[in-house]
Parts: structure tokens; C-alpha cells; sequence
């Protein structure tokens, strides 16, 4: 009788040990990443260094991840068609918060390695995963309506703590000291102020509605 009592316990506590490991278990998983909106742009981009023209992608998705925003730290962008492939990570993957619960993640230099050769038109797969390896997919259809390049870029000139801008640009981006983007502020005649931030250089960037394309030139 006592066997039996033994055995019976000795069954429920390994039904409990069970019970417990699935529970820590689940309790430590991890939760993948969801994109639920994808934005992209094709800019022409002016090096003032140089003077040379390409082109670059911008391209970002909405994203969520319950473990946390900064636990998205790399995304991939593959064109199969053309056998292109980006792995975009550390200070060139940009992470946009908008109130409490917006949040973007991409970049705005996304390039050939040739820079002579356009972005080319066609479906895009987007790949965004997290520290643990999880990952959420999409895609988009790009088509690149780059024509031409204006006659005159806008130029920048540093100004103490602030800049001033000549020319038709919507707004300046500050670029901080190890490569990463630290902001952006409209542009508006007279000297422009960042604020507290400080860069180290700037890029210029404007829309053209009726083309359907940006411009960026820079770096200042």
C-alpha cells in the first residue's frame, strides 16, 4: 500500500515539474517582431565632396516587437530579381519614434555598390529581426521615377551653433559624430538652430511632389 502511495506521489510531482518547466518556459519565450506599414522612397543624392550624383533608397517599416523596440537591431532588404541584398544593422539601421507606440525603423542611404548604376525598379523583400533571431517579413513593389538632376543644389553654410540654408531644401539632417543619424529640423529662412544637439555634419533633403522622388545633397 505505501509503495503504491509512493509511486502515486512520485508521479503527480513529476506532473508538477512538468507543469512548472512549460510555464518558465513560455514564460521566457521569445516574442517575434510585426511590420504593419512599409514606406520607401528613391532620392538622388549629390556628393558635395565630389560632385557626383547616385542614387539611394529609403526605405523603413512600421514595426512592434513585445520585448521591447531596441530588441530589433538588423534588417535585411533583398531584391531577388536583380540578386541585390542589404543587411542593414548598428549605426546605418535608424529607429523613429512617433508618440507612444509609433515606431519606424530603416534607412535613408540604402545604395549600389556602384554608384553609377540607378535603383532598379521591382518587388523588394523586407526581413526585420530581433536579438534573439525572430523575424518578421514583407515586401514592396519600388518603381524608380528618377529623370534628372537640378540645375542648382542648395548649399549650407555653419553658422556658430546653428546653420543657414541657400537654396530650396525642406529640411536639414544632423549626422552625428560615429556615422548615425541624430535628427532632423525644418528648414526656415534666417539661422537655424538645432537645439541642445550637436552634429557633426549635415545633409540637405527635398521632396519633389510632382516627380515622385527626393533630392538629398551633402555632407556639410
Amino acid at each position: 500500500m505505501q509503495s503504491r502511495w509512493r509511486m502515486r506521489n512520485s508521479i503527480i510531482n513529476k506532473i508538477f515539474f512538468l507543469l512548472c518547466l512549460c510555464l518558465i518556459l513560455a514564460g521566457c519565450s521569445e516574442s517575434a517582431p510585426k511590420i504593419s506599414q512599409t514606406f520607401w522612397q528613391v532620392n538622388l543624392m549629390h556628393d558635395q565632396t565630389t560632385g557626383k550624383n547616385s542614387q539611394a533608397l529609403t526605405l523603413f517599416v512600421m514595426a512592434s516587437d513585445d520585448d521591447g523596440v531596441d530588441d530589433m537591431d538588423k534588417m535585411y532588404v533583398i531584391n531577388d530579381e536583380n540578386q541585390l541584398y542589404w543587411e542593414i544593422s548598428g549605426k546605418d539601421l535608424r529607429l523613429e519614434k512617433y508618440g507612444e507606440s509609433e515606431v519606424w525603423i530603416g534607412s535613408n542611404f540604402i545604395t549600389m555598390t556602384d554608384p553609377s548604376e540607378p535603383i532598379p525598379s521591382g518587388t523588394y523583400r523586407v526581413m526585420l529581426l530581433d536579438s534573439s533571431g525572430e523575424r518578421a517579413e514583407s515586401s514592396v513593389v519600388i518603381r524608380n521615377n528618377i529623370k534628372g538632376a537640378p540645375d542648382k543644389w542648395p548649399m549650407l553654410q555653419k553658422i556658430g551653433t546653428g546653420v543657414v540654408v541657400d537654396g530650396n531644401a525642406d529640411y536639414v539632417w544632423g549626422i552625428q559624430s560615429d556615422g548615425t543619424f541624430g535628427g532632423e529640423f525644418e528648414v526656415k529662412p534666417g539661422i537655424l538652430g538645432a537645439g541642445s544637439r550637436r552634429f557633426s555634419y549635415y545633409y540637405l533633403y527635398r521632396y519633389l511632389p510632382d516627380q515622385g522622388y527626393g533630392l538629398i545633397n551633402g555632407p556639410f
